[in-house]
Order: C-alpha cells, then structure tokens, then sequence
C-alpha cells in the first residue's frame, strides 16, 4: 500500500517546527535550502485566561515520531500471528517511542 503522506523519518528543530531532512542539513549561509518547507509547525497558542498554551517540542517530537510509529504498528500487525518473536519490532517501537519523548 503506497503512503498518502510525506515519507519519514521526520526531523523536529527545536523551534516547534518539524521537517523531512535533519535540520542539521537543512541551513545553509543562514537559511534553508531553495524550496525546504517545514511540514508542521506547532504554536504555543494561548487560553483565554492568558496562561501559556500547549507544549510545543513535545508535540514537535510526537509528530515527527509518527512514520517510525505507523511503521512499526503496521509491521506488529503484519507478524502479530505469524511471527515466533517480535523482538525486532519491539526494538523499533522503544526506538519510535523514545523519539516521541525525546529521549533518542
């Protein structure tokens, strides 16, 4: 089955914005490369009350997890019945979770 979103892995700045190649690779002479576009970007966002909004780099990270984790659910799904230890996926999955938190 072919992707209907931008293929991984997903890369996030630190500036809650989150991108197809490692930022790393992205800037050159202090700006990005002709025709880069972030994918996402996350906004603080406010409450009516004024108190600070949503927790931008983490929802950053999350996002940019998702290909590893649609990745690895789908392959547990794939095995789930035939496989006689999921070891490999199971890797994966702390892989893409750690990525989520951060933590990688």
């Amino acid at each position: 089955m072919m992707s209907k979103h931008t293929p991984g892995p997903w890369f996030h700045d630190g500036n809650g914005n989150v991108w197809r190649r490692d930022p790393k690779d992205l800037y050159q002479n202090g700006g990005t490369v002709a025709g880069d576009k972030s994918l996402a970007t996350i906004h603080k966002g406010w409450h009516h009350d004024g108190a600070e909004g949503y927790p931008v780099e983490a929802n950053a990270r999350l996002i940019a997890a998702a290909p590893e984790l649609l990745e690895t659910l789908e392959g547990f799904v794939a095995c789930w019945d035939t496989c006689a230890s999921p070891v490999e996926f199971a890797e994966k999955a702390r892989a893409a979770i750690a990525k989520a938190r951060g933590e990688a």
